[in-house]
Formats: structure tokens, sequence, C-alpha cells
């Protein structure tokens, strides 16, 4: 007996050794590993300038009616691959005619509506177009618009609008994205009361970057500038992408030249000085190509960085069709088409890279 009581002493000391007792260990604090940031991506397509010649509005004439899906068949595959695509409207949009061409553009609703089914989901309307047919022209735009269901910025109808889209802000995958759009002019034609148009007024402009890094991860600048035809950068459109880097602005689109400019990456972001046409009926060297600029935006934790890639595209004459490279790599063209495609995309590849 006296045994077996020494023996259960033993074990209840060896418990009370076991969880602490008088003596308790010292605890040593385990460092855990911190959890990786959560990384969301938005992809962006920006295209250049949506025009409307009336050759091409007689051309998408068909049994009684407009239809321009010809234009955007074969650029529906990349635009299905991105979260938002973006492109500048440099035309205003009618239901019913009389409809025009250059120099003061009015264009049937059948080109938003072929846009807004090819996948466009912005338009851009701060441009020297948009004026041509006054504040009733600008109201039947962005009504057209509305019911496509195409977002818009940069020109409003009213101060309601105005304080809406401006800045514009988009969201998907988890990634905020605010658009700024602004334009050199109007032509010489006076906005008339109520209607707003962003012009370059590098005051505003800061004003309004303030509110877009409030509001979003990223920002996105569209501006309509530089000189026409010119396959080069003026002073002017650097001191103004310069401007908008410095502020925050990681993305500079441009637009307005119809034909492309250099594309330029600095620590502070990356300006497209010019993506060129995307349809028109401009039929000459370097006006028939143009290009879409391919952002990635990337967001992990509190970091947001992105990346450019350029797609040449090439606006087949007969027919409007707007082709990019990897479609017509492999589509079957006469030869005479054939020679124009590669100059096209040789052509865009050498803009974009000329310093």
């Amino acid at each position: 007996m006296f045994v077996k009581r020494a023996i259960f002493g033993l074990a209840i000391a060896s418990m009370l050794a076991a969880c602490g007792g008088s003596t308790p260990r010292e605890t040593v604090p385990v460092a855990l590993p911190e959890p990786e940031p959560e990384r969301r991506c938005v992809k962006i397509l920006f295209a250049g300038d949506i025009m409307a010649h009336m050759p091409q509005v007689r051309y998408a004439f068909r049994n009684g009616s407009y239809d321009f899906g010809d234009t955007f068949e074969y650029m529906r595959a990349l635009f299905e691959g991105a979260d938002i695509v973006v492109a500048n409207l440099e035309t205003t949009l009618s239901d019913i005619g009389p409809y025009s061409g250059y120099p003061c553009f009015r264009s049937p609703a059948a080109l938003a509506e072929a846009a807004a089914e090819a996948g466009v989901d912005v338009l851009m309307l701060a441009n020297n177009h948009m004026m041509d047919y006054g504040a009733e022209g600008v109201r039947n735009t962005v009504r057209i618009l509305d019911r496509c269901g195409i977002a818009h910025t940069g020109t409003f109808a009213d101060s309601v609008s105005m304080a809406e889209r401006n800045p514009l802000v988009v969201e998907r995958n988890g990634v905020k994205v605010a658009f700024l759009n602004y334009t050199y002019g109007t032509n010489g034609i006076t906005v008339p009361y109520g209607i707003s148009v962003n012009g370059i007024d590098t005051v505003r402009m800061a004003e309004d970057i303030v509110r877009a890094r409030a509001a979003a991860d990223a920002v996105v600048a569209y501006v309509h500038w530089g000189d026409e035809y010119s396959r080069r950068e003026n002073m002017r459109q650097r001191q103004i992408s310069g401007f908008l880097h410095s502020h925050g602005v990681r993305t500079v689109i441009g637009t307005h030249p119809h034909v492309v400019q250099p594309v330029v990456r600095t620590l502070r972001g990356v300006t497209a000085y010019s993506l060129g046409n995307f349809v028109s009926n401009q039929r000459l060297r370097y006006r028939n190509s143009g290009m879409v600029a391919e952002v990635d935006i990337v967001k992990e934790g509190d970091a947001v960085h992105d990346t450019l890639r350029v797609v040449p595209l090439w606006v087949r004459g007969r027919d409007y069709a707007v082709i990019p490279g990897c479609v017509g790599d492999t589509l079957a063209m006469p030869e005479s088409e054939r020679a124009l495609f590669m100059q096209a995309m040789a052509d865009v590849r050498e803009s974009v890279a000329a310093r």
C-alpha cells in the first residue's frame, strides 16, 4: 500500500511539473509570416478616333437602315478579352438625318449601337468636333450613348452630369479607375450656356486629379491635343504629359493627330501621345492605320503599377473594317490589300518607337 501511494504521489508531481506548477516555462513568441497582399488586375483597351465621314455613312446604309457592324467585326475578340474598352467619339450622334461628315460631323445612332454591341464600354467626348451641332448635338449624343449603355465623360449636357462623370470612375475586379478627358478646343465654336467641355487648363486639371485620386486606385487622362498628321509629339504635348504625371496620373492617352505618335515610358508613368485613327475614311499612308493601347493596371495591397502593350490596326478601305495585326496576319486578303496591311503594321511600330 505504501508503494502504491508513493507511485501515485510521484505521478501527481510529474503532472504538476508538466503543467507548469511553481516553475513556469518562459514562452517564446513565434513570428508569423506576413500575408501576401491581394493581387487584383484590370485590363483596359484604349482605341483612337471613331470618325464617320460620309462615304462610311453611305456604305453602312443597307436595306433601309444603318449598320456599322463591319467596322468592329475583327475587333470583337480583343474587346472581349478586356475588362474596359475606351475610345474617342469624334462625331455627334442623331436618331434622324440629315447626316454629315467633315467639317461638321453628325452620324447615325447606329454607330454607337454597333460600338456597344462589339464591347465598347466608355467613349470620350472632349474633342474639337463635339460642338459641331451645338447644344442639341451634345444632348442628342449623350442621350443615345445612355440608351446604348455606353459611359461617357469630357463633355456634359448639364451640371448634374458633370458632377457625376468628372471624373468618370469605373470599377472592375475590385480595381477603381478614374477617367479624365480634355481637349485643346472646339474649332472656335462657342460652348453654349449649360453645356460644359473640359478644356486643357492646368489649374482645373490639378483640381480634377485630386478628386480622381481620392475616388479611385488609378487615374487615366485622355487628352485631345497635338498637331494633325504629325508623327511626332510637340513641345506642348510633352509639357502637359509631364504636368499630368507629376500630379499622379500614371497613364496618359492622346488623340487628335489622326496618325500614331510615340509611346514614352518614364518612372512616373506612360504616355501614348497619339493612338491615331480607329476608323475613318482617311486613306493616305499613316492615316489608314492606328493602334490600340492595351494597359494592365495591377493593384497589390496599396501599390499600383501598370504595363502597356501596343496592338497595331489597319482600316480596310473597301468596307471600313478595323483589322488588328493579330487578326490580319492570318486573314486571307488580296495581294494589294496585304501590301497595305504590312505597310500599316510597320508604320505603327516605327512611330511608336520614334524618339
